[in-house]
């Protein structure tokens, strides 16, 4: 019986709960420096680490379509480590949004430096790719104008990076505060000032992709995942939402850990 049910949990950690996509509905209050988002709607997609498009990502792109969202946010990690960029630019090529897509690199997104500068460029060349329509940020804010308003947009790509919007590293002057900010690593939450009202997404945990307790993640070294493993978290008047992500990395395998799109709606 123990042979059956390890065989069973297996079969579906690998098989099916890796393919099993989850949409997770979020109802979020503007933040003050970003009250021009009201009633609008954003898809967070994380960690895709994208051998191949195939039925899972099918499954997110027509989930995408059928929400046809003002916003989609990216946090990272489209490639497996030293993966090929290829099907990683042929999804993003897909995505389409009202007002815009902004996105923010991962570690493994850098893991071959020649091919990531295929992200935002054409080969061989300093021009802007047009093969998609994402806006890749790295270390830097930028307004996005909109009917009722602007709102600022800021995204942390390294872990450690030391935000320019927490106490120690203000904004220039000319600059205003983020009203979102896009990390791939969670960690980087903590050196955000929480006196700042803000919404931070983030990635790069996949949930753990095993249920372990926090004090098993921390003595194996994960500090992100036994901190900030997956959901919101609040801290004073900043909060921050990290996703499951889509796909998985080290082993295919997901238990009670599913691959999750993220739908926000700004209230």
């Amino acid at each position: 019986m123990v042979v059956l049910l390890v065989v069973g949990i297996a079969a579906y950690g690998f098989l099916i709960e890796p393919e099993w996509v989850e949409v997770t509905h979020l109802r979020i209050k503007c933040p003050v420096s970003a009250k021009a988002l009201k009633g609008k709607i954003a898809v967070q997609i994380s960690d895709l680490h994208l051998h191949e498009i195939g039925k899972r990502e099918n499954r997110v792109l027509r989930i995408v379509r059928e929400i046809q969202p003002d916003f989609i946010f990216l946090t990272g990690d489209y490639i497996p480590w030293r993966g090929h960029v290829g099907p990683a630019l042929e999804f993003l090529s897909r995505l389409k949004a009202k007002v815009g897509i902004w996105g923010v690199m991962g570690d493994y997104d850098y893991s071959r430096s020649r091919e990531s500068c295929l992200f935002c460029h054409e080969p061989g060349s300093g021009r802007f790719t047009k093969r998609h329509r994402v806006r890749f940020l790295r270390n830097s804010v930028e307004p996005v104008h909109l009917q009722d308003g602007d709102v600022w947009i800021g995204a942390v790509d390294e872990e450690g990076a030391q935000p320019f919007f927490s106490k120690k590293h203000p904004l220039p002057e000319e600059l205003h505060p983020p009203g979102i900010i896009l990390l791939h690593n969670p960690l980087g939450f903590d050196l955000i000032d929480p006196e700042q009202q803000v919404l931070v997404l983030a990635g790069d945990t996949h949930g753990g992709q095993v249920p372990l307790p926090s004090w098993l993640w921390a003595l194996l070294g994960y500090e992100k995942v036994a901190k900030y493993g997956q959901g919101l978290f609040k801290k004073g008047k900043k909060e921050m939402y990290v996703s499951r992500g889509i796909g998985t990395s080290h082993l295919p395998l997901r238990i009670l850990r599913r691959p999750e799109v993220v739908v926000i709606r700004f209230e």
